[in-house]
């Protein structure tokens, strides 16, 4: 007896509909770095709830919507300005066990 899966659930399927919208909120993001930016600012931005911003930012970057604009707050410091260690830290590249 053969058991088959549907290839994809539901919830995947309604969240590849957002893609679109998700795709917007970053460049949104990316153009408000300088900004604060919250929950309430990215769900009024994008016309989403918690739950389903949590459920794309996963799905679509493996990360949270907070941990990624704070990434990408990192990245796009100055050459100039100094980094703090625990940054210089995460931004390094992982280096595989001998």
């Amino acid at each position: 007896m053969t058991i088959t899966l549907p290839a994809v659930t539901r919830k995947q399927a309604a969240l590849s509909d957002h893609r679109q919208s998700f795709d917007e909120l970053c460049t949104w993001i990316e153009a408000h770095l300088d900004e604060p930016i919250g929950w309430q600012e990215l769900m009024a931005q994008s016309g989403l709830d918690h739950q389903t911003l949590n459920a794309l930012f996963f799905k679509f970057l493996s990360t949270t919507p907070m941990a990624w604009i704070r990434k990408r707050r990192g990245l796009n410091l100055a050459p100039t300005s100094p980094m703090p260690v625990a940054c210089q830290r995460l931004m390094r590249p992982a280096v595989a066990p001998a």
